[in-house]
């Protein structure tokens, strides 16, 4: 501990209790910590994880005014501000089996139980220094390993050792001064991996949804499910493409976007060429991103053939 200086990280505590937040903030000061923002209100935390501002959060799962797990799963996702690896600690007390899941879901690094020890906190905080666990990328969830298994429909994820803020500044050196760097650099990597994830996910929906459409008029509750994951799915990779090596799948993703839209507006009975091109565009789309050295204009072929018979 004597070796560490915590000075320079950027601490933000999030609690509905005053003497909550005063009791972290001083266990936490008393221990080198000195860029320490406390506050109730989660606009406040928002606000700092949307400027950039924060190494590590320690915030209570019912803050009120807004849903925490949202927020840390929107920052772990990049779509809040430019650091997806905050150190996240999430304080919660007599929580639910669905509170726990929820948490865990978001991308959190840490649950902990209230009420708290000041000495369990710093436990706490030095094993977020000394043992954060690597993250895994599937197509619904960025964050620190918890499954041994992959779940259904995805690939087995391959751990990453994301940077750890509060680690790299409490050690100072040349790591601190190059710190945004590296972010920026890891940050690349788990997007072309959340891409790659879901090119397989979406696979493996319109596998699960085509079948929905033999037989018999599907209910709409049977399928609405499956096509609202698909065209988020489908809308989350396309957002992810622009400026990657991958830009040239653009077109399929989009032409992917456009049909699931289309199935959307008569979930049971849908245009037959929309089904059609359903699995043609889910092939292009997951061999685009599983298949080294995938030709741009194979792709844009594809996509154009695919717009050409979605015209028909």
């Amino acid at each position: 501990m004597s070796d560490l200086n915590f000075a320079s990280v950027r601490l933000v505590i999030a609690d509905g209790g005053g003497q909550i937040r005063k009791e972290i903030r001083t266990v936490l000061h008393h221990h080198g910590f000195r860029n320490i923002v406390d506050t109730p209100s989660i606009d406040v935390v928002h606000d700092a994880l949307a400027r950039n501002q924060v190494d590590l959060l320690i915030s209570d799962f019912r803050l009120s005014g807004g849903d925490m797990c949202d927020l840390i799963w929107q920052v772990r996702h990049h779509k809040i501000g430019d650091n997806p690896f905050v150190v996240v600690m999430t304080l919660i007390e007599a929580p639910t089996e669905t509170e726990i899941r929820r948490i865990i879901e978001s991308g959190s690094d840490d649950l902990i139980l209230k009420p708290i020890s000041t000495g369990l906190m710093i436990d706490r905080v030095m094993m977020m220094v000394n043992q954060r666990k690597n993250f895994v990328v599937t197509s619904d969830y960025i964050g620190p390993t918890r499954r041994e298994k992959p779940r259904e429909g995805t690939a087995d994820a391959q751990e990453i050792a994301v940077p750890n803020p509060v680690q790299v500044k409490a050690n100072g050196g040349a790591g601190a001064a190059h710190l945004q760097e590296e972010i920026d650099l890891f940050r690349e990597l788990i997007n072309e991996q959340k891409m790659g994830r879901n090119a397989v996910q979406i696979a493996f929906l319109v596998g699960k949804l085509l079948p929905l459409y033999k037989g018999e008029e599907p209910k709409k509750t049977n399928v609405m499910p499956h096509i609202d994951r698909l065209l988020s799915t489908s809308e989350d990779i396309a957002r992810r493409l622009t400026g990657t090596s991958f830009d040239h799948v653009g077109e399929l993703c989009n032409s992917m976007v456009t049909v699931v839209q289309s199935i959307r507006e008569r979930p049971t009975k849908p245009k037959s060429q929309d089904l059609k091109l359903l699995p043609e565009l889910a092939t292009a789309i997951e061999t685009a991103f599983t298949s080294e050295g995938t030709d741009t204009e194979l792709a844009r072929d594809i996509s154009a053939s695919v717009k050409q018979r979605g015209q028909k």
